[in-house]
């Protein structure tokens, strides 16, 4: 599912914002924490779509005020008027001793970075008596995206996984292409971002194409040494849509923490991305990650990777187009745009 966080204003615009909630997703995340105020009974009766209830602690990234029972009181008054969904923190649980039909979310929040060990950490919150485990890091690195959808990749329990911050992004795509993925969240374009790194809803709809993204679904990325901005991006999704590809682009850039473009591509191995195209300086930086190359251009460089097999294998097409082709097998439309720094 695609979960919109609302988390601004009071009652009038959260009640607004579920009606547009509605239109573009399919789950709604009442920040109570956040909001200025709230009538949490009108805003659930006659909700016009399933809601998360969180009044996060100050604790875990949130701001609720008051001491613990105080800000479990809304989340028992949500699960009395049948809220699909409550989050609770994983130090919190026992403060919901009886969910009843709603479903218990336990959470745990890391702004600093990515825990340590992201499977041991979500046992231990499934053991809590979790239907959703939620587990949530910063990720300081491209390559910190890797631990989320591995995670996602192994477990059969209902999760939310994501990688924080800018360099998160491609946690928040790619975990729509497994099953264990209960959701992932967006913000209206319209509001507030309740947390570091979240997409507009439009942009994970119109950009990713996320209404088709599924466990079939190839990964490719642009890979670059710079920021990428969204319209190439939208242009290979686009072009993969019409071209009758089940897969998806996302962004790369090996531009955090001292990260490199083979950096990217070695710990991408896990996830078997199906092929790269490479712009600007990455296109030497890569090289040494490969298995083999199959042509070259200017000064050695690759613009296009592909996997075969379980290798890695470098290509030089001279150009976007032809790198789409080599990797989709699909013919390029003539005016694909160039990727380029914003």
């Amino acid at each position: 599912m695609i979960g919109v966080s609302i988390g601004s204003g009071g009652t009038a615009a959260a009640a607004a914002a579920l009606r547009e909630t509605a239109r573009a997703a399919d789950v709604a995340e009442l920040r109570l924490d956040m909001m200025d105020e709230y009538d949490l009974a009108t805003l659930l009766s006659g909700r016009p779509c399933p809601v998360v209830v969180t009044n996060r602690a100050a604790r875990e990234g949130g701001r609720a005020v008051g001491g613990e029972r105080e800000r479990a009181a809304p989340l028992l008054q949500a699960i009395e008027m049948g809220a699909e969904y409550v989050d609770v923190e994983h130090d919190a649980v026992d403060l919901i001793p009886d969910r009843k039909n709603t479903r218990l979310i336990v959470s745990s929040h890391d702004f600093q970075g990515m825990p340590r060990d992201l499977p041991g950490l979500h046992l231990s919150l499934a053991a809590r008596g979790a239907d959703v485990v939620k587990v949530v890091g910063t990720a300081r690195r491209i390559s910190d995206n890797v631990g989320v959808l591995d995670l996602l990749s192994k477990t059969d329990v209902p999760t939310i996984a994501i990688a924080m911050g800018g360099a998160g992004l491609v946690s928040r795509v790619l975990a729509l292409r497994y099953e264990s993925c209960l959701l992932t969240y967006c913000t209206l374009d319209t509001g507030e971002a309740v947390a570091p790194g979240q997409l507009a809803v439009e942009t994970m709809r119109q950009v990713y194409c996320a209404d088709r993204i599924g466990t079939g679904t190839a990964v490719f990325g642009v890979l670059s040494a710079e920021p990428v901005a969204c319209e190439p991006v939208a242009s290979l999704n686009a072009a993969t849509r019409d071209a009758g590809v089940d897969g998806v682009w996302v962004p790369m850039p090996a531009l955090y923490d001292g990260e490199s473009p083979a950096d990217v591509v070695r710990a991408f191995r896990r996830i078997a991305v199906a092929g790269y195209a490479v712009v600007g300086a990455a296109q030497a930086a890569v090289m040494p990650a490969l298995d083999r190359v199959e042509s070259s251009g200017p000064a050695g460089r690759t613009d296009a990777i592909r996997l075969d097999g379980e290798a890695l294998v470098g290509a030089w097409t001279g150009g976007l187009q032809a790198s789409f082709t080599l990797l989709t097998g699909r013919q390029a439309p003539p005016r694909l745009v160039t990727v380029q720094s914003p």
